[in-house]
Parts: C-alpha cells; sequence; structure tokens
C-alpha cells in the first residue's frame, strides 16, 4: 500500500494542480508499496533548496521525480527542446524548462544518497505532469510544436497503467536495477529521519580479563550497528508543516525531542524569515535542545546553515525564564514591556504561599494575559510556537486558568501571529480567532506535578476546543493529532515495568491511573487480550517491533535488578558497588551512568549518595552545579541550572532534571519514597520517568521498602513484556477526552 506524506499545505499558488495529481495518485499507487512525498525538502551542497513537486521511492522504480505545472495546452504558444514560451506568464515566468528543473532535483538527489554504498545501483529517473493537459491535446499540439523528448505523464494518464506505462518509459537520469527488500529499506532510511539522527558513538575499552559472553558496552556497539527503519509517522510529524495546532501524544523514547527539533529546524530552511519558539519545561534541556535543532539544520541544508546562524529566528527556551537565561514567559512579558514575575512576585500573588514550578510559570502566564487584556496590548510575536514537555505546563488548579483555559498555553497561541492564508477557525473579541501554529508534545505519564491531561478542550475550554477537534486533518492531510506508539529508547521489558508500576497495574488496592479501553492500549503500542468492561484478568503485551531497541534480544539476563536494604547507607554501598562494576567489567563509562533520586525532597539522598560515591573515588557531577566532584550547593556562584552532564563524570540528579535526558545504565535510589506514597499519581509518575531514561539496563533499590509494595515490584518483574492484571477504577483516566478520534499509524 503506497503512503503519503505533504509537508506543507497553506493555500500557495500551483498547490491545486499538486495536490489533483497526488489525489489521482493515491488511487493509482494503491497497489504498490510506493512512498510519495509532496515537496520533500533537498538542499544542494552549495546551500540551495531544491523542492520536488512530488519525490516517489518505490521497490521497483527507485527514485522518480516529477515536477508539475498546472497549465493547459492553450497557454503554450511554443516549444523548442526543452523551453516552452508561453502566451501567459506562469507564476511570473514568459518561458519554462520543467524537464530542466526535473533533472537538476533528480542530481540533488544522487548527490544525496552518494555516500550510501548500498544505493549505487539505485535508479533516479525525472519527469513532468501536465494535469490539465490530455494526451490527445498534447499530440495535436505536436502538428506546430519542435518537441523534445520530455518525458511527460499527462491528465488523463493519472490511472494505475497508465502511469506504470509513464514511468517505464521514462528514461533514467542514473540508471540501476529494481531494489531488493533490503536495498529498498536502505533507500526509505536515508530520506527519513533515523538514516539521519548522528550515529551513537560506542567506544568499547578492552575487556580487562577473559570471560564468557558479551559485556554491556559489546552489546551497546553491536545495537549501534543496527540501522533505524524508516518509520512513516515519524516523518509525517518531522516533516510537515501545518497550518494551525498540532497536538503530538508519545509516550516516553519515542522521540518527541527529535522530532520537534527537526521540525523547528525544516520550519526555519523553508521560512527563513519566520520567528520560532522551541519551548519546554526543564532548563536541563538546553544543552539537547540546541544540539539536536544545530544537527538538523546542518542535515538539511547540507551543513551551510548551523544553530548559531539560525538563533535569532529559532529561540530555544525554558518554559519561565530568569536574568540569566530568558525564557518564553519572560520573552514575551518583555516584548509587552511588562515587567516578568520572580519567583517572590508568584508567593504573594498566590496569598504568600509557595507554589510548584509548574504552578508558579502557569500563576505568572495567568497574570500576564490579565494584564495585556487590561492595556489591550498586542502580544503577536512569533510565527511558531513548539512545546515539548507539555505535560508539565498544565495545572490542576481552577484558580490558576485564564477564562476557563491553561494559561500557559492561552499565553503561547496568543503570541502566535495569524496563519496566513487560512480560514478564520474560532472568534477573535468579535467571535472569530484565525489559526495560529501551536505545537505541542506531551506524554500524560511523565507529568510529575499534575493529574490534568493537555486535550484541546482542557487547553482551550469547550467552546473553543475545535481548533483542534474540529476534523481530523488540515488540507492535503497534515493530522490535527498524532499518537506515537514505538518506543526507540528503552527496551521492552523496562518499558512495560515502567508503565505496569507507573499505572499500579498490579498493585493489590486497584489501578492508580489508566486506560479504559483496547484502542487506548494500542495507541501507546499494546496488544490486549481479555474484555475490558468486565472486571475479568486483562493481559498486555508489547510486540518486539514497538520496542526496536536490540538490548532485550542481546541479553539473556533480566535488564532491572531489584534490590532492597534495611538502611540508606547500606543501600548507597551497594550503589558505588554496582557502578564500579559496570564501568570496570562491564565496560560502562562513567558518563554512560546515571544516578537518580527519588522523592518529593530528594536532596538529602543526593547529599548522601554524592558522598558516598566520592568516598571510592569515582567521579561525580551533581546535576545543575557548575563543576564536577562538587557536593550539592546553593552557592548560585557554584550552580549551572542548565547542566546535566559533565565528560567522564557519574551525573546524580532527581527526576526532574533527569526528563528528557537518557542513560545507558540508570540506578535509581529511593524506592521507598515512592512505597511510602504508593497511591499517588505523582509518585508513580516519578518511577515511570526514571525507569524510562534507561537505554540498556536497571538498577532499582530502595530502604525498608513495606513487604505489599517489593511483592508488586517483584510480580511486575517476572512478567517481562506481558502483564496480566484485573481492570478497576483508577484515580486517573488516561484514555484520550478530545472529541474526534485520532489517526494512528502502524
Amino acid at each position: 500500500m503506497s503512503e503519503f506524506i505533504v509537508t506543507e499545505s497553506a493555500g500557495d499558488p500551483g498547490e491545486y494542480g499538486e495536490l489533483q495529481v497526488i489525489d489521482a495518485l493515491r488511487t493509482a499507487l494503491r497497489k504498490r508499496d510506493t512512498v510519495v512525498f509532496w515537496r520533500y525538502p533537498l538542499n544542494t551542497r552549495q546551500g540551495q533548496l531544491r523542492e520536488p513537486d512530488l519525490l516517489l521511492l518505490d521497490p521497483e522504480w527507485g527514485v522518480v521525480v516529477i515536477e508539475v505545472k498546472n497549465i493547459p495546452m492553450s497557454q503554450v504558444e511554443s516549444i523548442q527542446g526543452f523551453a516552452w514560451r508561453l502566451r501567459t506568464p506562469y507564476f511570473g515566468k514568459d518561458t519554462l524548462e520543467p524537464y530542466d528543473q526535473a533533472k537538476r532535483q533528480a542530481r540533488v538527489v544522487i548527490e544525496r544518497i552518494r555516500d550510501h554504498a548500498a544505493l549505487g545501483r539505485v535508479p533516479v529517473r525525472a519527469l513532468v505532469c501536465l494535469p490539465r493537459v490530455t494526451r490527445d491535446e498534447w499530440t495535436a499540439g505536436g502538428q506546430s510544436f519542435l518537441f523534445s523528448d520530455t518525458p511527460l505523464v499527462l491528465g488523463d494518464e493519472l490511472t494505475a497503467a497508465k502511469f506504470e506505462q509513464a514511468i517505464e518509459k521514462t528514461p533514467c537520469v542514473r540508471s540501476g536495477a529494481a531494489l531488493d527488500d533490503e536495498t529498498f529499506r536502505t533507500l526509505l532510511s536515508a530520506f527519513g529521519t533515523g538514516g539521519s539522527l548522528p550515529a551513537p558513538v560506542v567506544a568499547a575499552p578492552p575487556a580487562p580479563a577473559p570471560r564468557t559472553g558479551l559485556r554491556k558496552i559489546d552489546m551497546l556497539a553491536r545495537a549501534a550497528e543496527q540501522r533505524r527503519e524508516f518509520d512513516l509517522q515519524q516523518e509525517k510529524i518531522a516533516k510537515t508543516i501545518p497550518p494551525g495546532v498540532q497536538r503530538i501524544r508519545g509516550i516516553a523514547g519515542s522521540g518527541k525531542t527529535v522530532l520537534l527539533a527537526q521540525k523547528a529546524a525544516n520550519m526555519h530552511l523553508r521560512h527563513p524569515e519566520w520567528d520560532i519558539a522551541l519551548v519546554f519545561f526543564c532548563r536541563a534541556l538546553y544543552e539537547q535542545m540546541q544540539m539536536q535543532v544545530d544537527h538538523w539544520l546542518r542535515v538539511h541544508s547540507n551543513g551551510q546553515v548551523r544553530y548559531v546562524d539560525a538563533r535569532h529566528r529559532i529561540r530555544i527556551l525554558h518554559a519561565w525564564g530568569s536574568r540569566d537565561q530568558p525564557g518564553f514567559y519572560r520573552t514575551v512579558a518583555e516584548h509587552l514591556g511588562l515587567t516578568p514575575m520572580n519567583v517572590t512576585d508568584v508567593k504573594a500573588a498566590n496569598g504568600g504561599r509557595n507554589t510548584s514550578p509548574t504552578g508558579g510559570v502557569v500563576l505568572s502566564a495567568r497574570e500576564l494575559l490579565t494584564e495585556v487584556d487590561r492595556r489591550s496590548l498586542d502580544m503577536e510575536i512569533f510565527d511558531a510556537v513548539l512545546i515539548d514537555e507539555g505535560q508539565d505546563l498544565v495545572d490542576d488548579d481552577p484558580a490558576l486558568r485564564y477564562e476557563d483555559r491553561q494559561s500557559f498555553y492561552w499565553m503561547a497561541y496568543r503570541s502566535l501571529r495569524p496563519v496566513q492564508g487560512e480560514e478564520p477557525l474560532l472568534g477573535e473579541p468579535t467571535g472569530k480567532l484565525p489559526a495560529r501554529r501551536l505545537i505541542w508534545a506531551y506524554d500524560e505519564a511523565q507529568s510529575l506535578d499534575s493529574l490534568t491531561i493537555p486535550t484541546g478542550r482542557e487547553l482551550f475550554g469547550e467552546k473553543l476546543s475545535q481548533v483542534l477537534t474540529g476534523g481530523v486533518s488540515y488540507r492535503g492531510g497534515i493530522q490535527k493529532n498524532e499518537v506515537m506508539r514505538v518506543c526507540y529508547r528503552t527496551p521492552g521489558p523496562i518499558l512495560v515495568a515502567a508503565h505496569a508500576l507507573g499505572m499500579g497495574l498490579m498493585r493489590p488496592e486497584g489501578m492508580v491511573a489508566g486506560l479504559t479501553d483496547k484502542e487506548s492500549w494500542g495507541k501507546i503500542g499494546y496488544t490486549v487480550e481479555g474484555d475490558m468492561r468486565s472486571r475479568g484478568p486483562i493481559t498486555i503485551t508489547r510486540p518486539p517491533e514497538k520496542s526496536p531497541n536490540l538490548i532485550a534480544r542481546l541479553d539473556p539476563s533480566p535488564l532491572i535488578d531489584f534490590h532492597t536494604y534495611t538502611s540508606r547507607n547500606e543501600e548507597l554501598a551497594a550503589l558505588t558497588r554496582n557502578v564500579r562494576h559496570a564501568l570496570e567489567v562491564e565496560g560502562l563509562g562513567l558518563d554512560r551512568q546515571l544516578v537518580i533520586c527519588l522523592g518529593r525532597y530528594p536532596d538529602r539522598t543526593i547529599e548522601a549518595a554524592f558522598a558516598a560515591l566520592r568516598r571510592e573515588g569515582l567521579d561525580v557531577y551533581v546535576a545543575g552545579n557548575l563543576r564536577g566532584n562538587v557536593p550539592p550547593t546553593q552557592n548560585w556562584r557554584e550552580k549551572n541550572p542548565n547542566g546535566f552532564r559533565l565528560p567522564g563524570h557519574l551525573t546524580v540528579t532527581n527526576v526532574t532534571r533527569a526528563k528528557g535526558n537518557e542513560a545507558d545504565m540508570v540506578h535509581i535510589v529511593g524506592l521507598d519514597e515512592v512505597a511510602a506514597q504508593e497511591g499517588s499519581v505523582t509518585m508513580r509518575n516519578q518511577l515511570f520517568v526514571a525507569l524510562s531514561r534507561s537505554r540498556g539496563w536497571i538498577h532499582l533499590s530502595g530502604t525498608g521498602v513495606p513487604a505489599s509494595f517489593r511483592e508488586e515490584v517483584e510480580a511486575v518483574l517476572r512478567s517481562g513484556e506481558s502483564i496480566t492484571f484485573t481492570m478497576s477504577r483508577a484515580k486517573r483516566n488516561l484514555t484520550d477526552q478530545d472529541d474526534e478520534p485520532e489517526v494512528v499509524l502502524a
């Protein structure tokens, strides 16, 4: 079955004819395994942007570039060679050379794939499509024109048989042969996100002593050789620019951050005049975000554009902001001439009470909106706002809403300029509000402060939620909602354990959170056996293709090691042994490992873990510090709020800072903190976040963990990639509550 990816549909001149061709090809190619891109962004090594109207990847044909000209035969005055003279201009041009244009784009394709040795024999073709001209009209015109041998497909040839004939008659710009399955997968990967990701560097040190079996570092080296398969849904998210809002719901490790960074980079390269904000909650993500945006700018510009060149247009901002690090809220406030609120101001506005980090930024957004409307200020600053970690920017407190809307999201929405060429979807003060590009990604299972799920209704209120739920897609097929269910980071057994413990699926007293129907479980990558409407047993299973990390297949041992201890000192002594064993025996450098301390107030545990590790002579970095081997400090001169890693050092951190980051081996300390409040959704979510940071292995430990909770953990770990549980009413329903069904891709 063919697949189509429309990268952008904004009502530009010339779109109508191209969309007509796409609609015809949906039928003509339905029995083929063709992937069709509309306006795939190709950049030459000289930094020039080439966008083929249609780019086809097909196992039999190889690569086909099609240039569409939506002109009638009557508009063509003469043709000589490859030059077409027109009676009336076509988008300002009196003369066209469509075949030369298509061939230039085909040569960029050849340039793009030439570094892939396996693709050296992939055929590449170029041709021209005239959807408003029939074969009879073209033949009649040939009596007076000096025709060249321009390869053509005409309006009455967009059927399966005739289109196939047109392709096969088209001479190759580069000759080749039909592709076998492996070569076709390599071709797809070359044009996809997976094929352009930075290759993981795994330098395996020599083993200190002979041993049977692979060390963990050797397993990582083998896994790094695995080719990332073409993921159609990832391409539809990363390569498309919606003409309005878009919601991306994705499980941990599905690549939300990578795709948002790539989306922002693609927006800039296609629209360098746009002002774009890429927003996230935790400052510890700054380095990762900047690295990702820089990578995708370089990839899609053939190294011609870097983040340093684009940072005046792509603003990478954490949610709140401070004097030393402007965030999104602070940027908007200063643009409006308002004094940004700080922590002291927020406490005063909250009746002298402290707020959570989420509550603080949401309250600040509410106060800003109140002042904006009081003064009738114009908030429009950006052309696109992309939000990562979206679950952390909503709050349960109704008092922090602004006119029944989540304040931060409404501030972000109103900071956007209207999308040019789009029909109004909702109302401004007069009743009509134009479309704006607000794109947010979230995983409700990772929320640490709020039980609220950022659905369209929750964010925009009942009346305005149609901005998201009014139909499932935009013109051309770009989806308003995307659900990502493949986890690339975390091995299947660890992710299943994270979901089971995070939701309390095997909790004797009943579930803490959960999904209520098979469709919702399917959206996060599980198959379900049993009737979820009954009180009978339910079995959820995670298929390997939904968790393609190879570590689970390479390591026959359990990936999660769980122990409880009688004292914290005993637990931390075991931590130091595990870290040293991983370093010296398994070959995992300290910066490939991560220590996460659980609990609402984990500072004391972090301090104790730091001290225990340093006593053993290990190099340690406390996330948020300026330097390594320095204990946790409140001295601002010794702090770097953006810091998370230091080369050659073992990072010790809390759950909040760990979000969005990952490591090959994760040591989780303080499970007793979760056990003491095991009925709390947010404490269970802490455990989920900590477990899902791992790319390979987990050491999970606690002190004095009660027997009932210990037995729950052990039962989950015995279950592997299938969990059997009994449905019960959960405190938090994670089933999607938006009106319109979401379009989910396999």
